[in-house]
């Protein structure tokens, strides 16, 4: 990106950092950065779906949020500190990973790169102050609900979560422990409220408010 040219929309901006880093395809599975490491790039996404992490006491893992294409990461990198959260691949994904350097030069040329930096990390810091306030003022069966009413989508006339979606999955997502959501999905199953199945998980009639 040179200093004075003009950048429209924030796709214009993207389509100017891309042409500053490196491009390459990541694998399901694949952990693009590590809590704990250096923070020395970024990365934008061009297609597939990530996840970003963090491990707590016991070794248990809280999803924090979940990243797709025209979002980037590792923008903290400007604190040259280290990595606060691990992020890692869902489905196949195309990103371009951009140097400290490359990007602060950036910076210095385009004013507009910096105003959409303060704008994501805003909207990144309310997105993680409703997580937590979320985590923190409702039980791990709210959470179960919120995250079933926010994944169900209607398939053959059934309201159902799609996946694969492991009880693992689940436990991140809601910060809460894996033996407590196997509790509730077999309580849950038992009560003729869920059906689960390896693709899916069938939503029969209303969840009761209180479990």
């Amino acid at each position: 990106m040179q200093a004075g040219t003009t950048l429209g929309s924030q796709d214009d901006v993207l389509t100017e950092l891309a042409k500053l880093g490196e491009t390459r395809t990541w694998e399901p599975g694949a952990t693009v950065v590590a809590e704990g490491d250096e923070a020395d790039c970024m990365y934008l996404i061009h297609t597939g779906e990530l996840r970003a992490v963090v491990c707590g006491k016991g070794g248990r893992v809280t999803e924090l949020n979940i990243l797709g294409p025209g979002e980037f990461f590792g923008e903290l990198m400007i604190s040259g500190e280290r990595r606060v959260a691990s992020v890692v691949v869902i489905e196949r994904a195309q990103l371009t990973r951009i140097s400290r350097e490359a990007f602060e030069q950036a910076l210095l040329g385009q004013p507009r790169l910096a105003l959409l930096l303060v704008q994501r990390l805003a909207l990144r810091v309310r997105t993680l102050t409703r997580t937590v306030a979320h985590l923190v003022s409702v039980d791990a069966y709210g959470r179960l609900v919120g995250l079933f009413d926010a994944l169900a989508i209607q398939q053959g006339g059934q309201r159902a979560v799609p996946g694969p979606i492991s009880q693992a999955r689940i436990a991140e997502r809601l910060g809460a422990s894996r033996p407590m959501v196997h509790r509730l999905l077999h309580d849950l199953v038992h009560g003729g409220y869920i059906e689960m199945t390896r693709e899916r998980i069938v939503l029969l009639k209303k969840l009761p408010p209180r479990w």
